[in-house]
């Protein structure tokens, strides 16, 4: 077993991409994952992958009485908490003229208030283990795109509030991190207007591998942020 070795993880969307890739590389290190997502079909599916797989919970965290649920169940049944990682998200890409409310609400909702919403719930725990938050955010919660006016807000929003968090809680001996990817091979990429070449992209064990070092280092650090991008620059186009 590795450095994470008995550490209790909550990782949300974890029932694919980048989620899974977490869920995967922490497992391997001995860490015990409780494994959050929408559809419980899709979870267990993931879960039948993960080493250290403790509880599968079909959770919306854009949902308060779903967090309030979950966090009440993993405080009864595992009575503990050390890293909590936020990694729901959607992500929309359609021009501002087109983009609807619901969009707009989907996207603030999922990639933002489901951050309040799980580390407040999570805050006991955490105060009581001096445990992690980890926030997988993206680049454009630093840099903006056209056509993802919902989604750049939301990004943006989160790493105001990533930032805000880390100074609250340092004092509580919780650590905050932010990782943030540029275009990573998942199915987000389908929602662009154009394909693009699957061999450009960071791919989400890569992302994993970065949330892996962070949690790793001695409690006297803290990697506040991490932006990870792909070696080749630009996305192209396939061809």
């Amino acid at each position: 077993m590795g450095q994470l070795d008995g550490k209790v993880v909550l990782l949300t969307g974890a029932s694919r991409g980048i989620g899974l890739a977490i869920a995967k590389t922490l497992g391997e290190q001995g860490a015990r994952l409780i494994l959050v997502a929408r559809h419980r079909g899709p979870l267990e599916q993931a879960a039948a992958q993960v080493p250290g797989a403790l509880l599968t919970l079909p959770i919306d965290v854009t949902k308060p009485s779903d967090v309030k649920r979950l966090f009440a169940t993993v405080q009864k049944r595992v009575h503990r908490l050390d890293v909590l990682i936020n990694n729901a998200g959607v992500f929309t890409f359609k021009p501002f003229v087109r983009t609807t409310l619901d969009d707009w609400r989907r996207n603030l909702e999922t990639n933002l208030t489901s951050l309040f919403l799980t580390t407040q719930a999570a805050l006991p725990m955490l105060r009581r283990s001096h445990g992690d938050v980890v926030n997988i955010l993206s680049i454009s919660s630093r840099v903006s795109f056209p056509n993802c006016s919902a989604y750049s807000a939301s990004k943006f929003g989160a790493i105001g509030l990533t930032d805000v968090l880390r100074k609250e809680l340092r004092a509580l001996g919780i650590r905050v991190t932010a990782i943030l990817p540029g275009m990573t091979n998942t199915r987000m990429k389908k929602e662009f207007d154009s394909p693009v070449a699957a061999q450009d992209l960071l791919q989400p064990e890569d992302v994993a591998a970065a949330v892996r070092s962070a949690l790793e280092q001695p409690r006297r650090a803290t990697v506040e942020e991490i932006m990870l991008l792909p070696s080749g620059g630009a996305i192209r186009a396939k061809k």
